[in-house]
């Protein structure tokens, strides 16, 4: 008979987490935010979303950062030839990302520098070494100017970098479904990684729950 109960309690358990997530208040801190912002007359802060910018894919689809919008986005900056470093930046995000759940519900974009890159190439990065993460997708640019917009405002106007010349670093940005960014993760530590696992967690579930704002 308790064999029973317990088997019964485990197996309602998703059920019963998901009602206290959506229904309940929470005072779990909220993840900050960076950027250009202003203040409402409410004390509401309100954070300017990254420059948008044309991208094409692997598969020659074009799509936008705004097309993106209503789902966490982890981007990801690359050259090609991609080395060993590069490499083993993606395999890293492998490693951590595959096990987060709702896939169809967040993204990664690895963007690359270079402005003639062929998509072949891209292609086979996706296929050799991330054909498991169909939410993961390889891009270039159209538009250079986009890109260089992009890259100093997520970059150099938050101060993770002094110049656009530090570029590709080994850092993953995290922009939210706003298109605000939200966190940066050095791709080389292990703490780093896992936090940003928990990151998109929390952003999707950040919509049902009431937060306590964190202080920059």
């Amino acid at each position: 008979m308790r064999k029973g109960f317990y088997l019964i309690l485990i197996l309602l358990f998703p059920s019963i987490l998901f009602l206290i997530f959506s229904l309940g208040e929470h005072h779990v801190v909220k993840m900050g935010a960076y950027g250009s912002y202003r203040v409402q007359d409410n004390a509401d802060t309100i954070y300017k979303p990254v420059p948008n910018m044309v991208l094409q894919d692997q598969d020659g689809i074009e799509f936008s950062i705004d097309d993106l919008k209503g789902r966490p986005v982890l981007f990801d900056f690359f050259t090609m030839p991609c080395d060993e470093a590069c490499m083993k930046k993606g395999v890293t995000l492998v490693n951590y990302l595959y096990d987060v759940s709702e896939k169809d519900k967040w993204s990664v974009v690895s963007v690359c520098l270079n402005a003639e890159v062929n998509l072949e190439d891209l292609k086979s990065l996706q296929n050799n070494h991330m054909p498991e993460m169909q939410n993961w997708k390889f891009a270039k640019v159209k538009d250079p100017n986009e890109l260089d917009a992009f890259l100093e405002y997520t970059f150099v106007s938050t101060q993770q970098l002094e110049s656009r010349s530090q570029l590709p670093s080994k850092h993953f940005v995290l922009i939210d479904q706003q298109g605000v960014i939200r966190e940066f993760f050095d791709s080389r530590i292990h703490k780093e990684n896992k936090k940003l696992q928990d990151a998109i967690k929390l952003l999707l579930k950040e919509p049902y729950m009431t937060w306590k704002e964190t202080k920059r």
